[in-house]
Formats: structure tokens, C-alpha cells, sequence
């Protein structure tokens, strides 16, 4: 139920319903092409949308796909179980609509850790986890500990508990973790990728911070972690990532030659805060996008990030202030004439640090929406992302072993005959050396530099060839969930229920305790109670201790008193004589 197809007419809506909800039965199938109607004279109502959105969402999950079969199977199927379905009715699932999205969020749709369930679980105190984005999408929570598993690797760290969320891109998913490096303090803050790109401020504003938890691949291949009970570690930080029309593969630890057709070209990020090589050039065809103004060819480049949560090519519409003598899109777009029905259908031939890859046009054109998968580039954002288009058909490695001195980037070119594995294969290991930054490539790599070889492979889900999502599990016992992944961020949450322990912000979406709200002013209630307590009990000590010192100084005054006057008053006989004379 994507925004491009909202105007689309009933019929259109209809087929498309039909093929995402495939596992269904028949019936199901009838049911949905009833409520979005197979007419093609007029277009959806507002309801007639709601009620393809939900069911939508609902197929996409386990738990939806069951409760559509349980209605449907049913021979009395009422009105109020229609609009329970759509989401229509009062008893409908729950949604969170944030501020200009047109689709609403459907808890619902997603599966939720409990911490009370998992025997491990801890909360970090007073550990906010709150990540705000420049389309009003926002996550919030708290932050917990407990041991989560990749693959055959686990380990016990943090993550985050987002306990609200409001946006539509975490329809009938349960989380993200992103494969990206951790922000760096930094004068001013690396250009957005993937997810991040929602920031505020080019990838500033309110995103991730170095308080957040440690991202999960820097987590599983601590160094200072050892195997335990608890901990079974990655020996390599490194992965590779590679997709296909119809499935996708992370492998663990390097990669995999065999999935490599000939040799794997190398060469270094140009930061440390994102997944960036040299561009340079950029050819649709045999004609030259990237005309670079400056004559030295120290500055004839463009940055290019490598973002798995990029879905297209995403280039400048502009000139770069002067880098470039036109904009790469508006001469794309005057080659092409329509974007939505180019009339050349050439090849993108992308230089990267002197190798040239290939992206041709069933890569860039995507047939089931009928668009291309070429867009401009955010304002202010200084480059290229490269995305889906390019995992398709070529394997990345992301080496971090050396980081934060230096990380190295592979492409290679994907073999026809390898087939992305469910399985987890063991790799022999290669000895890794230890290296300075400089440029590497195939043909001049470093001394003894070899690539690290993958120790594990997990399985992806590729959507509609744009999105990825990985399966891992949390807590003891093990829960399991589907989280989006992206190598443009550092973010690791997990939608989690509430609980009375753990301080949040926002409401709670997925259910469980007390909201973060209450939690925090209880817990701020019982701070100002504790130091209410502690200035009593000082105040009491203070008053004993006046008091005794003056009941001390009383008793020393009365003693002296006494040696003088046997009558043991203050105001004996003695006394009196001398005031009023002599005393019958």
C-alpha cells in the first residue's frame, strides 16, 4: 500500500493486493478484492484504502496471515468482523499516525520482546534511547542489556527498547540494526544515508549520539569479550552483504569466494563515520554525467556512500557550488526525455577509485512500480548513494578490522552459479595484517593484505527488491524478531513492551506497564522523597546535637551553682540576703 499507488484506479490496487498476499488462501484472495473492489471506473473511497492498508500489513506477518485464515475459514463471517479487520471499527488494531504520513502505524503487525519473559534481561539505568527524524518519524524507549544472536554468533550488550514508534516504515517489522560504523565526535556531522537520511540538519539535529547502545557488529566482535556462556564472538569485524532479484545474504566475518565471479577489487572509506568511496565518474551510456570543473585531479571526485537502505542511485541535481559544470540528474533527465518512461535505456557505469561498475537498465528500472530508481540527492547532502541497485549485482565486503585506522571496502562481482545460502558454512581462516591507511585496489594491493574470509551466512528477505530485513533473537529464552537492516546507521532497537522498571519517553505503543512518562516521574518523585529524608534525618541529628550541647552547658551551669548554694537552688536563703538583707 504504497503512496504511489493511492491514485491509481481500484483495479490496479486490487492486483497488486492479490500478489503480496499470495500465501493466502482463495477465499482470503476474494475477501480482499471484495473491499478494495475489482471495478475500474472510479477510484478507492478513504475507508475502501484503510481497509487495503491494514490487510495489507497484516499479510505481511505470520500472526496477520493466521488471523485472516481464522475469519475467513469461519461461516459466519459478521459485519463487525469486516471492520475488526479494516481496522474500521472500534475493536480494529491500535495505529500510531505521525505528523504527514498518509499511512498510519499498525503495532499490531509487528512482534514485541517482553523483558519480563527473558531470565537475562537488565535495564540500563537511567538510559534513554530516543531517536527524533525530519519527517516526524520518531523512536523512543529505554535502554536494556541482555544476550542477542546473529546467526551462530550471540553476545551480551545493550540495545535499544523503543516502546513508541509512529511511522509507517516499521509496518510489520520489529526493529532495525544497522551495520554502520558508530558517530564520531565530529565538528560537523557526516551527510545522511539510508535511514539516517530522515535527519534533520543533513544527518545532524536529533539523531544518533555516542550515548546510544554500541552497534550490534562492534558488540559481537569486541576484542575484549571472551566466549562464555553468555558471549560467542565473531573473531573478524567484518561482513559482506549481496542481494539478488529474490533473496539477499549478510556473511559473517569476510566473504565468501565463491560468491565472487573473478577477482575483488579493494579500496579504502574516506571516512569513518560512513561506508564512502571515490566516484569518479559517472557515465549513462558513453556520456559523461560527473563534468568536473577543476582541472586538478586531486578535486575530480564525488563521494559515494555504499547504503544498503538506499534503494536507487540517488545523484546531485545541482552543480556542487561550481564542482561540476551541470547537474548530473538534469542531464540524465534531458537524455531520458520522461523519467517515468525513459526513451534511452543505456547502462549507468559507475567509476569507483579507477574500477567501473555496471548498473544496467533492468537494475535501475524498477517494472513493478513502472518508475526508474534514479533520484536527486537531499539538499545540502554533498554526493552519490549507492544502493539496491548495485548490491543486485555485485557482493560488498566491509573490512573493519583495522577500524577506526582505516576501513576497506570490496566490490566483486556476483557468480551467476552461487546460490545465497540458508545454511551457515565455516570458511577456513586467513591471517589479517595490520595495516596504515593508503589506497588499495586489485592490482596494487599492500603487502601480505588478504581479505577476510566469511565464517557464517544469514539469510535476507528482500522486499520488493528495495528493503532488507535479518532475523535474530533476544533474551533467554530467545524471542525472535525481523529488523530492518542498514549499513547507513549505527542503530540497534528492538520494539519492546513497557515495564514499571525501566524510565521512557513517549507512550506505550506496544503494550506492557506504565507509560515513560509516569515512569519518569516516579522515579523523579522518589528522588525528591530520598532527598526530602536525607535533609530530615540531618535536621534531626542537627537539633540532638544543639539540644545535647545546651543541656550540657545547663548542667555544667547548675553544678556550679550547687557548690556555692547548699540549699541546691538558684535562689536559696543565701542569695535573698544579699538582695533583700538579713532572712528570718
Amino acid at each position: 500500500a504504497e503512496s504511489q499507488y493511492m491514485t491509481m484506479p481500484s483495479c490496479r490496487l486490487s492486483a497488486r493486493m492479490m500478489r503480496r498476499a499470495a500465501s493466502l488462501s482463495a477465499a482470503a484472495l476474494l475477501f480482499i478484492a471484495s473491499i478494495v473492489s475489482v471495478e475500474c471506473t472510479f477510484q478507492l473511497t478513504a475507508s475502501e484504502r484503510m481497509a487495503a492498508e491494514h490487510i495489507t500489513m497484516l499479510a505481511q506477518t505470520e500472526y496477520g496471515r493466521q488471523q485472516l485464515q481464522d475469519l475467513l475459514s469461519s461461516d459466519n463471517v459478521r459485519g463487525e468482523d469486516l471492520e475488526m479487520l479494516s481496522g474500521a471499527g472500534g475493536g480494529g488494531a491500535s495505529t500510531r499516525e505521525g505528523k504527514g504520513f498518509k499511512i498510519p502505524f499498525y503495532p499490531g503487525n509487528s512482534t514485541v520482546f517482553d523483558p519480563m519473559k527473558s531470565k537475562t534481561f537488565r535495564v540500563v539505568p537511567k538510559a534513554m534511547f530516543l531517536l527524533g527524524y525530519a519527517d516526524n518519524t520518531h523512536l523512543k524507549g529505554f535502554q536494556g542489556h541482555d544476550v542477542v544472536q546473529l546467526g551462530d554468533f550471540f553476545v551480551d550488550t545493550k540495545f535499544g527498547g523503543v516502546t513508541d514508534c509512529n511511522s509507517p516504515d516499521f509496518n510489520g517489522v520489529d526493529g532495525i540494526v544497522g551495520f554502520g560504523m558508530p558517530v564520531q565526535h565530529q565538528a560537523a556531522p557526516p551527510p545522511p544515508s539510508g535511514l539516517g537520511a530522515m535527519m534533520g540538519g543533513g544527518g545532524g539535529g536529533a539523531g544518533p549520539s555516542t550515548t546510544l547502545p554500541i552497534p550490534l557488529l562492534f558488540a559481537l566482535s569486541d576484542p575484549s569479550v571472551k566466549d562464555n556462556a553468555r558471549n560467542h564472538m565473531l573473531e573478524r569485524r567484518a561482513f559482506s552483504f549481496m542481494s539478488t532479484d529474490t533473496a539477499a545474504e549478510i556473511q559473517l566475518g569476510g566473504y565468501d569466494p565463491d560468491a565472487v565471479d573473478g577477482r575483488m577489487f579493494l579500496t579504502p572509506s574516506i571516512t569513518i563515520n560512513d561506508y564512502v568511496v571515490v566516484a569518479l565518474s559517472l557515465k549513462f551510456g558513453d556520456i559523461e554525467l560527473l563534468d568536473f570543473t577543476p582541472k586538478n585531479p586531486r578535486l575530480r571526485y564525488l563521494p559515494a556512500i555504499m547504503d544498503s537502505g538506499t534503494s536507487c542511485l540517488v545523484i546531485p541535481d545541482n552543480t556542487m557550488n561550481g564542482l561540476l559544470k551541470e547537474s548530473p540528474f538534469g542531464k540524465w533527465k534531458k537524455i531520458v526525455k520522461k523519467t517515468h518512461k525513459p526513451v534511452v535505456k543505456d547502462t549507468f557505469h559507475l567509476n569507483i577509485a579507477g574500477a567501473v561498475f555496471d548498473i544496467d537498465y533492468d537494475d535501475w528500472w524498477l517494472s513493478l512500480s513502472n518508475q526508474s530508481c534514479i533520484q536527486t540527492a537531499p539538499e545540502g547532502f554533498g554526493g552519490i548513494l549507492v544502493g539496491d541497485v548495485l548490491f543486485r549485482r555485485y557482493l560488498v565486503l566491509f573490512d573493519l578490522r583495522h577500524y577506526p585506522e582505516t576501513v576497506v571496502i570490496g566490490i566483486g562481482k556476483q557468480s551467476k552459479a552461487y546460490v545465497p545460502s540458508k545454511h551457515h558454512a565455516t570458511i577456513p581462516k586467513v591471517p589479517a595484517y595490520k595495516r596504515k591507511p593508503l589506497n588499495i585496489s586489485a592490482e596494487h594491493a599492500p603487502p601480505r593484505y588478504k581479505a577476510p574470509m566469511a565464517t557464517d551466512r544469514i539469510g535476507i528477505w528482500n522486499q520488493e527488491e528495495t528493503q532488507y530485513f535479518i532475523n535474530l533473537t533476544v533474551g533467554t529464552p530467545r524471542q525472535k524478531f525481523t529488523v530492518i537492516f542498514d549499513t547507513g546507521s549505527s542503530v540497534f532497537g528492538i520494539f519492546t513492551r513497557c515495564i514499571p522498571t525501566a524510565p521512557s519517553y513517549g507512550t506505550c505503543t506496544f503494550g506492557g506497564g506504565s507509560s515513560g512518562g509516569s515512569g519518569m516521574l516516579v522515579e523523579g518523585a522518589i528522588m525528591v522523597l530520598s532527598v526530602a529524608v536525607l535533609l530530615c534525618i540531618a535536621g534531626i541529628m542537627v537539633n540532638m546535637w544543639v539540644r545535647k550541647r545546651h543541656d550540657k552547658q545547663e548542667a555544667l551551669a547548675r553544678s556550679k551553682a550547687r557548690g556555692k548554694n547548699p540549699s541546691n537552688s538558684s535562689y536559696g536563703p543565701e542569695r535573698l540576703a544579699g538582695l533583700y538583707g538579713a532572712v528570718p
